[in-house]
C-alpha cells in the first residue's frame, strides 16, 4: 500500500467503525437473494444481525459458496473484505459486498480490478441499528460483487426508493 493511500485510510474514522450492528435493511436483502441465493452471511454479530448462516472474516470460506457481507464502512475495512472476496472467487466462489459509494477514492482505484460487478444504490442507505445516523449514511451505496464466471447482475444501477417498493 503506497503512503498517499495509506494516510487516507486512516483520516475521519467514525467512533462507531468497530461496532458490527449496521443491519442491512431487508428491502437490499431480499433484492439480493431475488438474484441469487446467499450461502453465508460474513460481516454480521452472531445472533443479533446475522440473515443467515454466520461466516466470519478469519474464517476459511467454503469453495464455490456464495458469501454475502456488509462490512464497517471504513477504508480499512473495505480494503480486508475486498481482498478475502477476491481470494473466495479464485475458489470459485462468489462475494457480494455493501459498501459505500467510495470508488473515487485512491484506495478504491487499487482494488477496482478485483469487481466483477458494481451495482449503485441511488440514495442513502437506512441501515437498521442503535448506532445509525438518522436520515441514512453520510453517502450512497454500492453492491460490490466479486465472483467467478458468473453474471446474475444485470442491472447496475437502482433507487432504494424503487428497491424498498419491489422487495420490501
Amino acid at each position: 500500500m503506497n503512503k498517499k493511500t495509506a494516510a487516507f485510510i486512516q483520516r475521519n474514522k467514525h467512533k462507531h467503525n468497530n461496532k458490527d450492528d449496521f443491519r442491512t435493511p431487508k428491502y437490499l436483502w431480499n433484492f439480493i437473494n431475488n438474484i441469487v441465493t446467499v450461502d453465508y452471511d460474513g460481516a454480521c454479530e452472531i445472533g443479533i444481525n446475522n440473515l443467515t448462516t454466520p461466516l466470519r472474516l478469519e474464517e476459511q470460506w467454503p469453495h464455490n459458496s456464495i458469501v454475502y457481507s456488509n462490512p464497517p464502512y471504513d477504508s480499512e475495512s473495505i480494503i480486508k473484505w475486498t481482498k478475502k472476496g477476491y481470494l473466495h472467487k479464485e475458489n470459485g466462489g462468489t462475494h457480494i459486498m455493501l459498501i459505500p459509494n467510495k470508488l473515487c477514492q485512491v484506495f478504491m482505484y487499487d482494488l477496482r480490478s478485483m469487481f466483477t460487478d458494481i451495482i449503485f444504490l441511488h440514495g442513502r442507505v437506512n441501515f437498521e441499528s442503535p448506532y445509525a445516523a438518522k436520515g441514512g449514511a453520510s453517502m450512497s451505496g454500492s453492491i460490490i460483487v466479486v465472483q467467478s464466471n458468473k453474471n446474475w447482475f444485470y442491472h447496475k444501477r437502482y433507487k432504494l426508493s424503487y428497491l424498498k417498493e419491489q422487495f420490501s
